[in-house]
């Protein structure tokens, strides 16, 4: 049988959301045709890795079936499947960066010692010690392990010397240490 004739009716907004809403599996599987290479393509513009942007996509859809009931009509079905891809693809960067600061924080022998092997998990107790952390130590440390400069363009920035920058980045991981085992130990 040809989709067409398959996918009668569904080519209408408002039918397609109702029968999604219902949990017609045809409804479901038009709906993924008709939206999926578009999604990907901006997925892709935005992270440029086809893997990453092919899951990015499939949490896109699984969290607009579990929200549906949520869309109001106020905008097109693909407009507001966009935003909740924005939502996917913001989500993605933010565990990537604190991925990264796990990485790159001159911790890795305490995290290895701490047996963290669950990033996600680990990229979220990273995200709640910076939010805790001293306004000023925390900016010093995305400044250096998130947007990677260098300690002497950070002094330049902040109108101190390369020694001056070096101690307060000592104490800021000393900071996120003290934090981090705080932390870990309220959670066990």
């Amino acid at each position: 049988m040809e989709d067409s004739t398959r996918f009668v009716g569904f080519d209408n907004e408002l039918i397609l959301i109702e029968a999604l809403k219902n949990g017609d599996e045809l409804a479901v599987e038009y709906w993924f045709k008709k939206y999926r290479l578009v999604l990907k393509k901006t997925a892709l513009s935005k992270v440029s890795n086809a893997g990453v942007a092919a899951e990015i996509v499939q949490e896109t859809f699984i969290n607009c079936l579990q929200t549906l009931n949520l869309f109001k009509g106020n905008s097109s079905l693909l407009t507001w499947m966009y935003g909740v891809m924005h939502h996917e693809i913001a989500d993605y960067y933010r565990k990537r960066y604190a991925k990264k600061i796990i990485r790159t924080i001159p911790l890795s022998d305490f995290f290895l010692d701490q047996n963290y092997k669950d990033a996600s998990s680990s990229a979220e107790l990273v995200s709640i010690v910076l939010k805790r952390m001293l306004q000023n130590n925390r900016e010093l440390l995305l400044k250096k392990y998130v947007d990677c400069k260098k300690v002497k363009d950070i002094a330049s920035e902040m109108g101190n010397s390369v020694k001056s920058v070096e101690s307060d980045l000592f104490r800021a991981r000393q900071e996120f240490k003290a934090l981090w085992l705080e932390l870990d130990h309220e959670n066990n």
